[in-house]
C-alpha cells in the first residue's frame, strides 16, 4: 500500500492510480515515471509516490532519490500558491497577493515603458529553463521576447565552455550513445560525477566491468565512482590541459597513434603533437599534482586498450583554462583512433533534431538581439551599471544563489530602479527582491516532450496531477503577456511539435567518424581563432583552490528547500591540520571578495590542497546569509566566457 500524503485523510481515501510521465529536471538521464495519485471521496488528489515507469532502456526499473522527493516541492510550504505583489523591500520576501489580470497589466505596463524610453535592449529574458521541457524551454515566454527584440541573458552558467569546445574540435558530430558503454574494455570518465547527476550512467559502467572492462576516473576528488574505479587521477583543478599533452606526448612517444585515422579524420594533428612535447612526465605530474607512474599508466591503459569510451563531464570547463582542456582532451580519441567499434567514442550532450518546439511560435519579424553572460549580472546590472536594463524577466532560474560573486548578485537585484519579475514554483532567494512573482506549474502539472541529454530518446510530459493554486505554465504566461502587448498570438497545441511524442528511442545511426561526422569528416585540432589549445596558469591569490560541485541532494538549487546539502567546507586532514582545524569547528573560508561561516567536514575523499563546498545551497541554511557564491568571482573562459567557478583561491581559518 503506497504510503499516502499527509494532506490526503486516510479514512477518505478512495482511489489509487498511476499516471505515466517524464521527469524534465536538469539531468541526463531523462526518467520515466509511475506517478501515484491517492484521490479522497471528494475526488481531491495529489502526488502520494513516484518511482520509475518501465519501458526506459537507461531508467527501467529505479530512479534517484531526489526525484523520489520531488512531490515536497510541489506541495512545499514555500509554493508560491497566487501571484504576488512585492511590498517591502527587495529581499525582504514582503507580498501582498495579487490576480492574473492585475501583475500581467503591470508588468506589460513596464516593459512598454522600458522599451519606449531606452529601446527594447532594456528588457532582459533572464530565462534558463533547464528543468524544462522542450516546449517550455521554447514557450510563449521566449518567442514574445524574440518579437520583442529583448536583450537574451547568455546560458554561461554550466555546459557552456564544454559545448563551445565540442563545436570547435566535432562540429555538428553527434554524442556517442551511452548505452554502448556496456561493450567497451575501458572507460574514462574526465570531469564528471554520474553517482549524483548521471545515476543510471554507473551500472552501465559496472556492466562494462563485469566484461572485464577497466575504469579510470580523472577527478579532484575520490567520488563514488573513483572508490571502485581501476585508476583514480586526483588532479589539481585547472590543470586538465597538461594532461591531455601529457598523455598524447606518451601516444607519440610509444606508438600508440593512429597515423592512418589522424591522416584521414583530423587537421592540425601535427602542431597538436608538437606542442605536447613540452609536457614530459615530470614537467605534467608536476603542474598537475599527479604521479608520473599514474600518468604513465593512463597512457598506457588508453593507448592500448579497444573499444575505449570517452565520458566527458563539465568539472573541467569551470576555470579560465576549461577551453583549451575540453578541446584538447576532446582531440585524443582521435589521436588514437578510437571510433568505429561498438564501446568507443566520446560522450558529450545527447539529443535529437525530432523535437521542433519552436513550430508553434507566430510569424514575426526576427530582431538582432543583444545577449549579456547570465553568470556576470552582478556586473552588467550592478547599481551605477550604464548597462540599459530596466526590467528583468527571470524564468528557471535562481541567480542569487547559482551565480558567481553573491554579494554583487544581491546588490544588483536589491535596485529600486530595475523593475524584476519572477515566474517561479516556490520563494527562491531570487524570488524575494521580485517586484512581482507569478506562479509556476511543475511538470506534473502540464503536457509537453522531451529528450534526454544523457540518452537517444524522445518521451512525453503528461499532466498527472490539476494545477497547484493559480499557477502557470511558461507558455500560459508568455501568451497572456503577449496579448497584453498587443499580439494577437493563438499558437497551434503541442502535438505539432513532434509526430510521435514516444516514449521511445531516437534509432538515427550514431556511429562516430561512420555515420556522423565533424564538418568535412575531419576533427579540428588548431582553431581559427583560438590556435592550439594552450595551459596558462592561474595565479592563485590564497593557498587552497575552492570548488562548488553538484551534491545528491540538489539539482543545481532546486530542492534546497526542503533537503539541502550541508554547508560545510570540506578539508584534506593535512590542510586541516596545518591550520590547526578539527571537523565540526566553525571556520571562516575567506579571500578577497568575502568571508562566510560554516562548518568544517575533514577526510581524505579531496586531493590537499583542494576544498569542497556544495553548490545551490539556499542562503538560509548559511548562518551568516551568504553562501558559497560569495567567493566565486565571476570571471570567464577566454574560449567562450563561460563561468569559472573553480578559479576560486581561499583560506580557511578557525570563526
Amino acid at each position: 500500500m503506497t504510503q499516502l500524503d499527509p494532506g490526503i485523510d486516510p479514512q477518505l481515501a478512495d482511489a489509487i492510480e498511476v499516471h505515466h510521465t517524464t521527469c524534465t529536471l536538469d539531468c541526463p538521464d531523462t526518467c520515466s515515471l509511475a506517478v501515484t495519485i491517492t484521490r479522497d471521496a471528494t475526488g481531491r488528489g495529489r502526488i502520494t509516490d513516484i518511482d520509475a515507469a518501465p519501458g526506459n532502456a537507461l531508467t527501467d526499473g529505479w530512479i534517484c532519490a531526489k526525484v523520489k522527493q520531488h512531490a515536497r516541492r510541489v506541495y512545499a510550504p514555500e509554493r508560491v500558491m497566487t501571484p504576488l505583489i512585492r511590498t517591502g523591500a527587495k529581499g525582504a520576501g514582503e507580498f501582498r497577493e495579487a490576480t492574473w489580470d492585475e501583475v500581467i497589466e503591470a508588468v506589460a505596463d513596464r516593459i512598454r515603458s522600458a522599451i519606449d524610453t531606452a529601446g527594447a535592449d532594456a528588457v532582459v529574458a533572464f530565462t534558463y529553463n533547464s528543468s524544462a521541457g522542450a516546449v517550455e524551454r521554447n514557450s510563449m515566454s521566449e518567442a514574445l521576447f524574440a518579437a520583442l527584440g529583448a536583450t537574451i541573458v547568455e546560458h554561461t552558467i554550466c555546459a557552456h565552455t564544454v559545448g563551445a569546445a565540442w563545436d570547435h574540435v566535432y562540429g555538428d558530430m553527434a554524442s556517442a550513445d551511452p548505452l554502448e558503454v556496456v561493450d567497451a574494455q575501458l572507460v574514462v570518465i574526465w570531469g564528471a560525477n554520474p553517482t549524483v547527476s548521471n545515476t543510471h550512467f554507473p551500472p552501465l559502467v559496472q556492466q562494462a566491468v563485469a566484461r572485464g572492462a577497466k575504469v579510470v576516473v580523472i577527478d579532484p576528488r575520490r567520488t563514488a565512482m573513483a572508490k571502485r574505479a581501476d585508476l583514480h587521477l586526483a588532479i589539481r583543478p585547472g590543470t586538465d590541459t597538461v594532461l591531455a599533452y601529457a598523455i598524447a606526448n606518451q601516444w607519440r612517444l610509444h606508438g600508440h597513434l593512429d597515423r592512418a585515422f589522424i591522416d584521414a579524420h583530423s587537421t592540425g594533428a601535427d602542431e597538436f603533437l608538437a606542442h605536447s612535447e613540452e609536457w614530459t612526465l615530470a614537467r605534467a605530474a608536476e603542474v598537475t599534482g599527479l604521479s608520473e607512474d599514474d600518468i604513465a599508466t593512463l597512457s598506457q591503459w588508453w593507448g592500448t586498450t579497444r573499444p575505449s569510451m570517452l565520458r566527458l563531464g563539465w568539472g573541467q570547463e569551470r576555470n579560465a583554462n576549461g577551453g583549451a582542456a575540453c578541446r584538447a582532451i576532446l582531440a585524443l580519441p582521435v589521436l588514437g583512433g578510437h571510433f568505429g567499434q561498438p564501446g568507443s567514442g566520446v560522450i558529450g550532450s545527447t539529443g535529437t533534431s525530432e523535437i521542433r518546439a519552436k513550430r508553434r511560435w507566430p510569424t514575426f519579424e526576427r530582431l538582432d538581439r543583444r545577449t549579456v553572460p547570465l553568470h556576470q549580472v552582478g556586473q552588467w546590472m550592478a547599481p551605477g551599471s550604464d548597462d540599459p536594463c530596466r526590467v528583468v524577466f527571470v524564468q528557471g532560474a535562481n541567480p542569487v544563489v547559482m551565480c558567481p560573486d553573491q554579494q554583487a548578485v544581491v546588490a544588483a537585484f536589491s535596485r529600486d530602479d530595475v523593475f524584476t519579475v519572477v515566474h517561479e514554483q516556490v520563494l527562491t532567494d531570487t524570488a524575494r527582491y521580485a517586484d512581482v512573482v507569478l506562479p509556476a506549474t511543475t511538470a506534473f502539472e502540464i503536457a509537453d516532450v522531451t529528450s534526454g541529454y544523457g540518452t537517444f530518446s524522445v518521451q512525453p510530459v503528461r499532466p498527472v496531477i490539476d494545477r497547484v493554486g493559480e499557477s502557470r505554465s511558461n507558455d500560459e504566461t508568455g501568451l497572456a503577456l503577449a496579448r497584453a502587448l498587443g499580439f494577437d498570438w493563438d499558437p497551434p497545441t503541442i502535438d505539432v511539435v513532434i509526430d510521435d511524442p514516444g516514449p521511445r528511442l531516437v534509432d538515427d545511426p550514431r556511429r562516430q567518424f561512420v555515420d556522423t561526422m565533424p564538418f568535412d569528416g575531419r576533427a579540428v585540432f588548431v582553431d581559427p581563432v583560438h590556435g592550439l589549445p594552450r595551459y596558462e596558469p592561474v595565479v592563485a591569490t590564497h593557498p587552497l583552490t575552492l570548488i562548488s560541485p553538484a551534491s545528491s541532494k540538489l539539482v543545481n538549487s532546486m530542492f534546497g528547500e526542503f533537503q539541502s546539502p550541508s554547508p560545510a567546507v570540506l578539508l584534506h586532514p593535512d590542510d586541516a591540520a596545518v591550520r590547526g582545524l578539527v571537523a565540526g569547528q566553525q571556520v571562516r573560508v575567506f579571500n578577497d571578495l568575502g568571508s562566510i561561516v560554516v562548518p568544517l567536514d575533514v577526510h581524505d575523499d579531496t586531493r590537499p590542497g583542494v576544498a569542497v563546498m556544495s553548490k545551490g545551497v539556499w542562503l538560509r541554511h548559511h548562518g551568516d546569509g551568504w553562501g558559497v557564491n560569495t567567493l566565486t568571482p565571476a570571471t570567464g573562459d577566454p574560449l567562450v566566457n563561460g563561468a569559472c567557478f573553480n578559479d576560486t583561491f581561499v583560506d580557511v581559518a578557525p570563526a
